[in-house]
């Protein structure tokens, strides 16, 4: 279990810059102020010497030292007092010099006391969501949004898609580092698959494991990349491809596999993928259009004995629900 280690360096350095500029700004407001009010910068001066001054006194010693040091105290408070009236007088709040950070509970640090904190695991999630690739379709595709209504036409499959639902729900619910159970969603296009798999990469992403979320056809794409060269249209993914993750990762959801054009090659890297995974006990979950007997065709008897004998099977029924919305 644990976060993706490039989202985890990339998250820390965003709070960090976040740190860093809140001071910066900081210093500038206090550095402006002060040359437009000198008065206050005298102030803040005389503020600044109270810590020196203590220490001062402690060092002398002698019978009225808690006088002398209550003395300092008082001093302080009233050079504080006259600070707030100049900057009210002026048009500044209290705080106007205060540090502003961006997450007021750990102060841009990242962690509140030995935990992460709150501002933190919220930006991991959306650093997880955008390097699964669902960050966009889980706006809309969540188990919130997930819908039965679609499926009332008929008693039968609106029971069946209400089972499911709550397969899918415990399944993300329950998921933590010693899942084994992968998930295989067949049926036609428009029932539901896509939909359900994203609320559970979201669901799952947000308890803090390391979710990948492809397409069938952009997984082989990276494999032939990696292995011969084969260039993308985009750049940036060529730039950026790493295999081990969908051997490393958490949770791995395999989009509309079938859509992919097989050869030798292709079936061979989805068989070492799917085998890996199972001999590793790294939970999948695939979606497919296929059938049984397509699966079959399309790839090796291994393959299918894989899918279907690892995988718990949801054959998905009704009509198409894009065509239902419209």
């Amino acid at each position: 279990m644990g976060y993706n280690r490039e989202n985890v360096s990339k998250v820390k350095g965003i709070i960090a810059k976040r740190r860093e500029d809140a001071i910066e700004l900081a210093k500038a407001r206090r550095a402006e102020l002060h040359r437009i009010h000198p008065e206050i910068q005298r102030i803040d001066s005389e503020l600044s010497q109270t810590g020196l001054l203590v220490m001062d006194e402690i060092s002398k010693g002698g019978d009225d030292l808690a006088r002398r040091i209550e003395s300092i105290r008082l001093d302080n408070l009233e050079l504080q007092k006259s600070k707030r009236r100049l900057l009210a007088r002026y048009g500044y709040g209290e705080d106007y010099l205060d540090i502003k950070y961006t997450c007021p509970i750990c102060s841009d640090t990242g962690t509140n006391g030995e935990r992460m904190c709150s501002c933190m695991k919220k930006m991991l999630v959306l650093e997880g969501m955008k390097s699964a690739g669902i960050d966009k379709l889980f706006e809309t595709q969540n188990f919130k949004s997930f819908s039965l209504e679609y499926y009332s036409y008929d008693s039968e499959i609106y029971n069946l898609m209400r089972n499911y639902l709550n397969m899918c729900a415990r399944y993300a619910a329950n998921f933590n580092e010693d899942t084994r159970e992968n998930l295989l969603l067949s049926g036609n296009t428009g029932l539901g698959k896509t939909h359900l798999s994203t609320s559970i990469a979201g669901a799952v992403i947000e308890k803090g494991f390391d979710v990948c979320y492809n397409s069938a056809q952009n997984i082989i794409s990276d494999f032939e990349a990696d292995r011969f060269g084969k260039p993308y249209a985009d750049r940036d993914r060529q730039d950026n491809i790493d295999l081990d993750r969908y051997f490393e990762c958490d949770l791995l959801i395999i989009d509309d596999l079938g859509a992919e054009s097989v050869n030798q090659f292709t079936v061979s890297c989805i068989y070492n993928m799917i085998n890996t995974r199972v001999v590793r006990g790294k939970p999948m979950i695939i979606n497919t259009n296929l059938t049984h007997s397509e699966m079959r065709k399309k790839y090796t008897d291994r393959i299918a004995s894989r899918l279907f004998g690892e995988f718990t099977a949801m054959l998905f029924q009704g009509k198409d629900i894009r065509f239902l919305k419209l």
